[in-house]
């Protein structure tokens, strides 16, 4: 059902662009917004991005006396002010205005409970007169469709620092790619996080603290995330927990409900937007089948897995209770490598490695697999011509499978040229 609210309590927002260089935000003045010359004050304030000014939804359409419908099924909205009749729909483009179609300069996207816009859309949408004073670093509004008056000048205060903040929550959703960002859920509130290049990625096993630097592809929604952020929520770091709540071989798997138990007695529901990877490859539900092994990781508190790990066990050889990560012993964290490269390392003899190259921002991914031998060595050789070329570092991992029983990764970073 569509609640009818006076303020609108969805937020849009979008993220920068890659090639935008570090702090390129952080020094500039604070944008003020005013309306028929009284200052509006946003919890989340307008900003430029990528060439364009982005203003917030809630507090303008408030000011000017616009009602709004939000179908938080749908992602819906519709905003009424008088005559005018707006429709947006959150990550879409489009919008229609009294029925007429409409493209917004760029998508909408949510973030920390509050919506922005286009400022040249809040004009169109609303036949309000908008001009961007871009030497104070204003936006003025005049409801009526006049001229809006200038503020005075001691209306325009200098502005304030940046603030900078650390959030910690559930992670939600990953987008790798052109414009990387994370929404993370925090006491309630749902918080759309961009990565930057400079952005530095862990992930850890919260029980062994095993780990180290990731790539933001191989962090998992359900994972516990600690997001150091400045006033423009854009992370500086990122760390990621994950749990393992249980490994064993699986006694009875019911698709019904989705609960897999293992042979030791423990349960477990796997969600319907898992992750699941059969011998270290991508697969689906299909891969729990009795006598395979299978390696869980939950959502803190619960029996939900988001992550679940299968491998082929043998009847002859009983299944270890863990397994080590494997030791990455060349290139080495921090080396500069070619396109084509070879990583080497050691293992338990016999053991299947999983080697994936994967730039630290982007979701391209190139995996190799070898099985060390009989004393422990392993060595995968990688070819990442095939993932466009990037400045920033690239994440190497490799975890090793024994029996049927995943480890944690293992993992450095390089630098190809």
């Amino acid at each position: 059902m569509i609640q009818r609210w006076l303020v609108l309590p969805i937020s849009f927002i979008v993220m920068a662009a890659l090639a935008l260089p570090p702090g390129a935000f952080a020094q500039q003045a604070p944008i003020r917004v005013y309306v028929d010359g009284q200052e509006l004050a946003f919890d989340v304030p307008p900003n430029v991005i990528q060439g364009r000014v982005l203003v917030p939804l809630r507090g303008i359409f408030e000011r000017l006396g616009a009602t709004v419908d939000y179908d938080p099924q749908s992602q819906h909205i519709v905003a009424v002010r008088g005559p005018q009749t707006v429709e947006l729909t959150i990550g879409s483009r489009q919008a229609h205005v009294n029925s007429n179609a409409t493209l917004l300069d760029v998508p909408a996207f949510t973030i920390a409970g509050r919506t922005m816009v286009p400022l040249r859309f809040i004009s169109e949408s609303l036949g309000a007169n908008v001009q961007w004073v871009e030497a104070s670093r204003a936006i003025l509004i005049g409801s009526t469709g006049a001229s809006p008056p200038a503020p005075p000048a001691a209306q325009v205060p200098p502005p304030p620092p940046a603030q900078s903040q650390t959030i910690s929550g559930r992670l939600l959703s990953v987008s790798a790619g052109d414009h990387p960002q994370i929404v993370v859920r925090s006491n309630g509130q749902d918080y759309t996080i961009t990565v930057m290049p400079e952005t530095s990625i862990f992930r850890y096993n919260a029980q062994s603290r095993a780990g180290g630097s990731a790539p933001l592809g191989s962090l998992e929604r359900g994972d516990h995330v600690t997001v150091d952020m400045n006033g423009q929520y854009q992370a500086s770091k990122i760390t990621a927990e994950y749990r393992v709540a249980a490994s064993g071989r699986i006694a009875t798997v019911n698709g019904r409900n989705r609960t897999v138990t293992l042979a030791n007695g423990a349960a477990f529901v796997v969600l319907n937007d898992a992750r699941i990877t059969l011998n270290g490859q991508a697969a689906d539900f299909s891969a729990l089948q009795n006598g395979r092994n299978a390696r869980f990781l939950v959502i803190e508190g619960t029996n939900e897995a988001y992550v679940v790990n299968v491998a082929d066990a043998s009847a002859q050889t009983p299944a270890p209770s863990s397994v080590n990560a494997p030791l990455i012993a060349s290139p080495g964290n921090g080396a500069t490598v070619s396109s084509t490269f070879s990583v080497e390392g050691s293992a338990l003899p016999g053991a299947l490695v999983v080697v994936r190259a994967q730039p630290r921002l982007l979701g391209n991914t190139v995996q190799q697999q070898a099985v060390a031998n009989s004393a422990g060595r392993w060595k995968a050789n990688m070819n990442v011509s095939s993932i466009p070329f990037v400045t920033f570092p690239y994440v190497i991992s490799a975890v090793e499978i024994v029996n049927g029983v995943q480890s944690d990764s293992a993992s450095v970073e390089v630098n190809v040229h």
